[in-house]
């Protein structure tokens, strides 16, 4: 190619990036209308004109659920325009499921989609397009990463009340996640109970659940978990199963899980079992567990064909090192069966593309993903509440789906799932930062003064505190220099943000969310109360350090956050 058709063709590179046109599958560069924020991030959205004031007058058009329009009722309600506003729902078969097409102009929105929840993510989208009466000029092609996408309520611990469940699948709904799978620990009836039929209530509740689910595009899951008892071989067992699930049918369920994690492998529950399956060791557990799983899987299939497949948990959940067991669900285990991880540990730091082909080797098929965060019910996290960013997730995982395992705080895990739902949705342009911003934003009601508070007390909440830790460096780097009075001045900053912080997310916050937190409010505040008087201490007036000891004293030490780096340097400054 010659200088002048090489530079013709760089020019028109550039200008197709800079359009936001240049598209090529999940390895195009997403691109963004910088000024706009929608979660989670859409694929592309560029501008395309000046934004529309919204009218007194707004018609909905095409065949949409009335869910869908009523998202879009209400977020275009009182508008006070002059000139009518035409939504207009079309259904384009051309693009992928859930996928949808938005395109707002002066006197009409459009809205493709190949399918019904392609048309309520774009309604979802549209109302975060609404801000100070008008509507912003974009337009936006989106599609999610992941198939599955949102939590698992998998936790040891309180239970989540309904009221907290049914709020939990409306936020899901808003950041376009699209599973729920019911699977805590302590519901007797999931797993100590296993055998025993729900109460009419909770079973009228959980019915209920999978109801509201559905009317927003989630598949509710319910999950059972006999392994604690389990006799592979008896009859008698097969048939509880059997008879728990109708019953869960019956109420409205239409996706169930089985689940064998957690549980002692190196031991049969029964006799009847090593007679049947031999001594009990990772390829006979195997054998057991796979044989009842086939079992119930065509069960499903031929007594339940409304149902989707079936998904399991295994024992071993939490490696990639292949094994006899491992090998027993890869060479006969129903392919339709999903396979759910947790990454390389029970509580992985990082989940890699590596590792999850790794993982889609061992099980033979895509696994879905059972991320251990923001979950706090195990040793290492007790005391903890889980604020701090979702990271070190690579995008382009090979997997199904990710669902979060969040806290028995219902509230207080939202901070987590927002990010989580962000990432699921278009891993490519994930950014922990701005996720977190933009929760820390929506918690706030657009009040910058209390989202910088909320992302002070995010940080403080996380495992190494990482900004409180930035300002410490600062200040004993400016310190060391001999420029005390600008190291004790830029810690003073944060220290008055710390100390302030909780104050203003009680008085402005989502009252659910400052119940949840609201012990590590107080251990905020102390410490940042302890911190400005460890600065006034440091800016000359000694006595200070002694009334910061104090506040120390007061700290619950059942509760934990950061790493202990303030605390230490608390307790050393005095000899600064």
């Amino acid at each position: 190619m010659g200088k002048k058709g090489l530079l013709v063709a760089v020019i028109v590179v550039v200008a197709a990036v800079a359009t936001g046109i240049l598209v090529s599958g999940d390895d195009a560069v997403p691109q963004r209308a910088t000024d706009v924020k929608v979660w989670p991030t859409p694929r592309m959205i560029e501008r395309v004109g000046t934004d529309v004031p919204v009218p007194a007058s707004v018609t909905i058009e095409g065949d949409v659920e009335a869910v869908t329009r009523h998202v879009v009722e209400k977020a275009l309600a009182g508008g006070t325009g002059g000139t009518g506003l035409k939504v207009r729902f079309s259904t384009d078969k051309a693009l992928p499921a859930e996928a949808y097409a938005l395109n707002v102009g002066p006197a009409e929105v459009t809205i493709a989609s190949a399918d019904s929840a392609g048309a309520f993510y774009a309604a979802q989208t549209l109302r975060q397009l609404v801000k100070q009466g008008k509507v912003s000029a974009v337009k936006i092609d989106d599609r999610p990463s992941l198939r599955q996408r949102g939590i698992v309520e998998g936790f040891y611990g309180r239970l989540w009340t309904y009221a907290e469940q049914q709020a939990q699948i409306d936020f899901a709904a808003s950041v376009k996640s699209n599973s729920y799978v019911y699977a805590p620990k302590d519901d007797p009836f999931h797993r100590e109970r296993w055998r025993e039929l729900y109460p009419e209530e909770r079973l009228s509740q959980l019915g209920e659940l999978a109801k509201r689910s559905a009317t927003s595009h989630i598949q509710f899951t319910y999950s059972l978990a006999p392994g604690l008892s389990m006799c592979y071989s008896k009859d008698a067992d097969r048939d509880a199963i059997q008879a728990k699930l109708t019953q869960l049918h019956r109420a409205g369920i239409r996706s169930f899980a089985l689940l064998l994690d957690d549980i002692d492998y190196a031991k049969w529950n029964c006799p009847e079992d090593r007679e049947e399956f031999g001594p009990p060791n990772q390829t006979n557990a195997a054998r057991a567990q796979n044989d009842l799983l086939n079992d119930t899987a065509q069960t499903i299939k031929n007594e339940m064909p409304d149902v989707g497949p079936l998904v399991t948990v295994l024992t071993e959940y939490g490696d990639i090192n292949p094994s006899p067991y491992k090998k027993v669900f890869r060479d006969h285990l129903d392919k339709s069966v999903q396979v759910m991880w947790t990454g390389t540990a029970v509580v992985p730091r990082a989940i890699t593309r590596r590792e999850s082909e790794r993982a889609r080797d061992l099980w033979g098929r895509k696994t879905l993903i059972w991320d251990n965060y923001p979950v706090n019910d195990y040793p290492d996290a007790a005391g903890r509440l889980f604020l701090g960013s979702y990271s070190d997730r690579e995008p382009g995982l090979q997997v199904e789906g990710l669902l979060a395992n969040p806290m028995s705080q219902a509230y207080a895990s939202r901070v987590a799932m927002f990010e989580m739902a962000d990432y699921a949705w278009n891993d490519r342009a994930y950014d922990e930062h701005e996720s977190e911003r933009g929760y820390a934003d929506l918690l706030a009601g657009g009040d910058e003064r209390v989202m910088n508070a909320l992302l002070a007390f995010f940080d403080l909440n996380s495992w190494t505190a990482p900004r409180l830790a930035e300002q410490l460096y600062e200040f004993q780097d400016e310190w060391k220099a001999g420029d005390k009075q600008a190291a004790v001045a830029g810690l003073r900053a944060y220290a008055d943000l710390m100390a302030g912080a909780p104050k203003l997310i009680r008085d402005r916050v989502d009252k659910g969310f400052v119940t949840d937190s609201g012990p590590w409010l107080t251990r905020c505040e102390l410490l940042g109360q302890a911190l400005q008087a460890t600065v006034d201490g440091l800016g000359g007036n000694r006595d200070r350090f002694g009334d910061s000891d104090e506040l120390v004293k007061r700290l619950d030490k059942k509760l934990r956050t950061g790493d202990g780096k303030l605390e230490k340097f608390l307790d050393q400054a005095s000899d600064l």
